[in-house]
C-alpha cells in the first residue's frame, strides 16, 4: 500500500491516499460499512455483513457534486438461496439511484470475523459488471 505525501514531506490527513482514497473517505467507508451491518437481517447464521460504495460521480438523482456513498446488509431467508448478500444489496440500491458502471470508486466490507472475509463467488461476478 503506497501513500503519497504534501510538498513538505507531512501526511496530510485530506492528502494522503490510499489506493486513490483520502484518509476521510477510507475512514467513512468504514464506519459506514459497519453501520450497515448492525443492520443486517440474519436470524439463521447470525453472520452479519455490511458493505458500502464510494460514488465518484452522483446519479441524476442527486444534485450534489460530493461523494456519494451506498450502503447495504445481508438479508437472509429460512429458504437460504433467496437471501441476498451485503455486496449485491449495495450495489443494487446503487444501480436503482442510477449510477453505473464507471462511477463506483471503492467498495468496503464489514463482518465481525477476524481475518475478513472475502466476498462469495455470485458477489464476485456481481462486483465485477460494475467495478471494472
Amino acid at each position: 500500500m503506497q501513500a503519497s505525501t504534501a510538498s513538505n514531506g507531512q501526511h496530510d490527513s485530506d492528502t494522503v491516499f490510499i489506493h486513490g482514497l483520502t484518509r476521510t473517505e477510507l475512514e467513512t467507508l468504514g464506519t459506514k460499512c459497519r453501520e450497515a451491518k448492525e443492520r443486517a437481517y440474519c436470524p439463521y447464521s447470525r453472520f452479519r455483513v455490511g458493505c458500502t460504495l464510494l460514488v465518484s460521480s452522483p446519479s441524476p438523482a442527486f444534485s450534489s457534486s460530493e461523494a456519494v456513498y451506498v450502503s447495504g446488509a445481508n438479508v437472509e431467508n429460512a429458504s437460504y438461496p433467496v437471501g441476498t448478500c451485503a455486496e449485491r444489496v449495495a450495489l443494487g440500491t446503487a444501480v436503482v439511484q442510477g449510477h453505473r458502471q464507471g462511477s463506483f470508486r471503492a467498495l468496503a466490507v464489514a463482518t465481525d470475523v477476524a481475518p475478513a472475509s472475502s466476498p462469495c463467488g455470485m458477489c464476485r461476478q456481481f462486483i465485477r459488471e460494475f467495478c471494472r
